[in-house]
């Protein structure tokens, strides 16, 4: 097992656990399935909200979350109180909650494991059928199942490191 598959593991695995404390503590949103993957292919098809956030410092990658439409709706109406979502509440919100997922990634991993990562600010995306496109990158993903949609969060290293 290379390196960057061992820290992959190892982020994603807090990362799962953070994603899942925030969406239940917060928005009352349960989990009800999962699936890991290994992209097989450098580019996907994405609808909803997308987030990239680069890592700095000891390891150079990066972690892409997606919010599909529906859910974001949902954390729109949870956070503002209100039952229309417009663009800027979906892309605000999804800003928010990507730091929230990744900032306490990132504290948690160098808790555990001694190495400093610090996100870069999130590049924010919204649209339908968005070409995500992720070159020489080894990742993996977690997909998680929600009542109201679907969210993903990707994690990826340069390769051979």
């Amino acid at each position: 097992m290379t390196r960057s598959v061992k820290v992959i593991d190892e982020i994603l695995k807090i990362a799962d656990s953070v994603a899942r404390s925030i969406l239940c503590e917060n928005f009352g949103f349960e989990v009800k399935s999962t699936q890991e993957s290994v992209p097989e292919m450098d580019e996907f098809l994405y609808s909803g909200v997308v987030g990239v956030l680069g890592t700095i410092g000891d390891l150079k990658g990066r972690v892409i979350i997606g919010v599909d439409f529906d859910v974001c709706g949902r954390l729109v109406k949870t956070i503002y109180d209100q039952d229309v979502a417009t663009n800027n509440d979906m892309l605000d919100v999804s800003y928010e909650i990507f730091n929230m997922i990744v900032g306490n990634t990132l504290v948690e991993y160098k808790n555990t494991f001694g190495t400093a990562l610090r996100p870069t600010p999130p590049s924010i995306f919204l649209g339908e059928n968005m070409l995500v496109v992720s070159p020489r990158i080894q990742r993996k993903k977690i997909e998680y199942v929600l009542d109201c949609g679907k969210i993903f969060i990707e994690v990826g290293f340069e390769r051979g490191m």
